[in-house]
């Protein structure tokens, strides 16, 4: 099966429009779901969760790390838009701005929940289920969010002063809002709880989305703006849950 699937995603690969989707469509519902249902083979049947124990320090700080190479693509990409635009002032703002939206971004995932989940996972009886649905499935939205955040920089720095196509207001707005709402369901599956600072913050961003007549640069700047205020709103709290218990 796992040579199938290979095959399927190499031959995408070589081939473009709908042929693509074609071949890489049913590789990819086959990866989501075998997880999912125990990597079910004809004839052998399934395995179950707990014949995949995960070490839980290790597991989590992978998949931590994952999230800063695909935060350090998105900077890349940007930078290497900037670049071909020319560094005028106008220019050096928007690439700022964006910096700012992808910096927040790191911050409201390492910040509380990364470090509580860890411990979550490594201390779990239930590892292997853990694993399966905090990190295979619900940091799917979470990195989905990091990649439209990286499409609207680059419309950011194409064109700072012009107002966003629709699209491109879905792109700004919904990719942090996407990113928060995938923290939030991996934060419920992990730790059982919810943030309601988050969840005020995605309906602020939602609401922002609303004011999508503003130039590109000013809405980028109303994003950055409510995800430091959220990082900062939730400082408190994050560093109680830092210190040294007496």
């Amino acid at each position: 099966m796992e040579r199938g699937l290979g095959a399927l995603w190499m031959a995408g690969a070589f081939v473009s429009g709908p042929a693509r989707f074609a071949l890489w469509g049913p590789a990819l519902l086959v990866d989501l779901g075998a997880p999912f249902a125990g990597y079910w083979t004809p004839g052998l049947g399934q395995s179950s969760v707990d014949d995949y124990p995960v070490e839980g320090g290790h597991f989590a700080e992978r998949f931590q790390a994952f999230i800063i190479i695909a935060l350090g693509e998105s900077i890349v990409v940007t930078g290497a838009s900037a670049s071909s635009r020319g560094l005028t002032a106008l220019v050096v703002g928007a690439l700022a701005v964006a910096f700012l939206v992808t910096g927040a971004l790191w911050w409201l995932y390492f910040g509380e929940v990364a470090e509580h989940s860890r411990r979550r996972l490594a201390e779990a009886q239930d590892s292997g289920a853990l694993a399966r649905d905090a990190y295979t499935y619900l940091h799917l939205p979470i990195v989905a969010g990091v990649i439209m955040v990286a499409v609207a920089d680059h419309l950011l720095i194409e064109h700072p002063t012009r107002a966003l196509s629709h699209a491109g207001i879905v792109m700004m707005v919904g990719g942090p809002a996407l990113y928060l709402l995938g923290e939030t369901l991996f934060r419920l599956r992990m730790i059982g709880s919810v943030s309601a600072k988050r969840l005020t913050v995605v309906l602020a961003l939602c609401a922002l989305a609303l004011a999508g007549a503003l130039p590109a640069l000013a809405l980028a700047a109303g994003v950055a703006a409510v995800l430091v205020a959220l990082g900062v709103w939730e400082l408190p709290r994050a560093n109680h849950a830092k210190a040294p218990r007496a």
